[in-house]
């Protein structure tokens, strides 16, 4: 979910703006690399790779923010008076998940071409996440550095672990659902096979926002139920990003051969 930081004017000058972004941007990488490397034949080409990343980093997340921007203000018009627990979870766990996997999707759908083969979309799909992950690191660091150090590497090791990977295993699951819905004839899809992808990654956002939100629900236990989200949250991202990665070895490994590409 994208949020704006609070006082980013008081961030500890060039040195902890220097330190924000490769906190946030490393992992982003290291992990594009880790799921890159896991296809050994007709490798994508790392230009395309690093340009579906710089979109998700740039043109996704600026349509995302002006989407969920107009959609909070359509929001507060239509429906006044919500509670601060019902206006975050509606945030949260409806808009955010809905128009981030869409304008995402957005950046997949440039290299259309390029999904010749079922895993490239799982490739791209993740470049793209994590290319949006990235610049959303951003602009939770800068908050988290202003609160103190303890927040901020905590902050750095929490969405490394778990946010950073939802968007890369999210968007790699529409991905998957594009690359079959591209070339339905060979992977027994169809020209709406992205649909249920594009839902599963939808719901697969909204379950991560509504673990990250427990804590709202009983402000008495809110550590307690801080806790709890944040385990089942490496649980569920890290499920899904082995799987992702495992698909594209199994995927990579069974179409080699004449004919297996969708040209």
């Amino acid at each position: 979910m994208i949020t704006t930081p609070l006082h980013s004017h008081n961030v500890n000058g060039l040195l902890g703006l220097l330190i924000i972004v490769i906190v946030a941007f490393v992992p982003p990488i290291l992990y594009m690399l880790w799921l890159r490397s896991a296809e050994i034949y007709d490798r994508e080409p790392m230009f395309a790779v690093q340009g579906v990343f710089l979109y998700g980093m740039s043109v996704a997340l600026f349509l995302a923010l002006i989407l969920e921007t107009v959609a909070i203000v359509i929001i507060e018009v239509a429906v006044g008076g919500l509670s601060i627990i019902a206006y975050n979870l509606i945030l949260a766990v409806i808009l955010a998940p809905i128009i981030e996997e869409f304008t995402k999707a957005t950046g997949i759908m440039t290299v259309t071409r390029r999904l010749v083969e079922p895993e490239n979309g799982l490739v791209y799909g993740a470049a793209v996440g994590l290319g949006f992950a990235a610049v959303e690191n951003v602009l939770y660091y800068i908050t988290a550095l202003e609160a103190g150090t303890e927040i901020f590497i905590a902050t750095a090791i929490a969405r490394t672990l778990t946010s950073t990977l939802l968007h890369a295993s999210a968007s790699a699951l529409v991905g998957f659902g594009l690359s079959r819905s591209r070339c339905f004839y060979m992977f027994y899809g169809t020209p709406r096979s992205w649909l249920p992808y594009y839902i599963a990654a939808v719901l697969l956002h909204a379950a991560f926002n509504l673990l990250a939100s427990l804590s709202l629900f009983d402000p008495s236990v809110a550590g307690m139920l801080s806790l709890v989200g944040l385990f089942l949250s490496v649980v569920l991202t890290w499920s899904v990003v082995v799987w992702v990665r495992r698909k594209i070895v199994q995927l990579d490994r069974a179409n080699v051969g004449p004919n297996i590409r969708c040209e």
